[in-house]
């Protein structure tokens, strides 16, 4: 798998990325045999970025892709997720609290 830096940051990332969104449903409403099959087969095939997101199945997405990460081991990954700032809200505080949340998932 081609891998390219992302950014400044140093990170050296898979040009594709296996996406954990709950429009395909595998990682919101898959099996755990057939979640962590494909994750296994991603990281097989290289890839070493995963995008997930707390809205993807309100937190399912996270909780089964740090479940198949965590029986992984792999300190090569780089996992994204986003944070969704309702209008109004206090940016710091509702920011700390979804990484929080996202960390434990």
């Amino acid at each position: 798998m081609e891998t390219r830096i992302f950014g400044r940051s140093g990170l050296r990332l898979s040009i594709l990325g296996f996406g954990c969104g709950a429009v395909g449903g595998l990682m919101v409403r898959g099996s755990h045999t057939d979640q962590d099959r494909a994750i296994g087969l991603a990281l097989d095939a290289g890839i070493n970025y995963f995008d997930t997101a707390v809205q993807y199945g309100n937190g399912v997405s996270e909780t089964n892709l740090g479940r198949v990460m965590a029986a992984h081991k792999r300190d090569d990954v780089t996992v994204g997720t986003k944070v969704r700032v309702p209008s109004g809200s206090a940016i710091g505080k509702t920011i700390a609290e979804s990484m929080d949340g996202s960390l434990q998932r």
